[in-house]
């Protein structure tokens, strides 16, 4: 996540849905003057106490409300990225299996295959993108969801909106040929029964 206190925003970062691009584009408008040189000095003792970054990178909407306060979160505007289920899989899959770091990496890397991989995050590992911006309620929290499929048009959208002028480039970028080549019937519609709460809510097909 990201909170401009200077410009009133508050960014939802779903993970593997630009939201490393979408940071580093807002970061400079993330902090005053005085905060960013404070950064710089910080950055180079290796302490990353930022408060541009007060809560984990992936908190959800619903819990960032839970702790300042719907009234104090709904004053800043508030925005998420979404991705279709299909290729947000395929782009998990992958990047997990790429960075030797990630906490999940030898369990994915223990998979012989994609299939492998998509039978055991449907059945043993299932988490929504609805539940980064969804109370449990149902009610949408921010402001803006904007999708992968769309994102300059969307992130022009945002920044507009913020009163910012930034440009987008590709980072962490995972996937190395198109999705739907990784899919055969059955995890096709593994995905599909799965994420229906997804698929339905943003309205995504294979």
């Amino acid at each position: 996540m990201l909170l401009s206190r200077k410009n009133k925003f508050i960014f939802i970062h779903i993970y593997k849905n630009a939201g490393t691009s979408i940071t580093s584009a807002l970061l400079p408008f993330s902090a005053n003057k005085l905060q960013r040189g404070v950064n710089r000095a910080l950055r180079k003792i290796n302490i990353s106490a930022l408060d541009h970054r007060p809560y984990p990178t992936h908190i959800s909407a619903p819990e960032i409300i839970q702790d300042m306060g719907r009234k104090a979160f709904e004053s800043f505007f508030s925005f998420a990225i979404v991705r279709n289920p299909w290729d947000w899989q395929v782009s998990l899959y992958t990047f997990m299996l790429k960075d030797t770091t990630h906490i999940q990496h030898e369990l994915i890397k223990s998979f012989s295959d994609f299939d492998e991989y998509i039978r055991w995050r449907c059945a043993e590992d299932v988490r929504f993108q609805k539940d980064f911006i969804y109370s449990e309620a149902d009610e949408l929290l921010v402001d803006f969801v904007g999708r992968f499929e769309n994102l300059e048009k969307d992130f022009q959208k945002i920044c507009t909106q913020i009163g910012v002028s930034a440009t987008l480039a590709k980072q962490n970028i995972s996937n190395i040929k198109p999705y739907r080549e990784y899919y055969n019937d059955e995890t096709r519609e593994l995905v599909r029964q799965t994420f229906e709460a997804d698929i339905a809510l943003f309205q995504y097909d294979f």
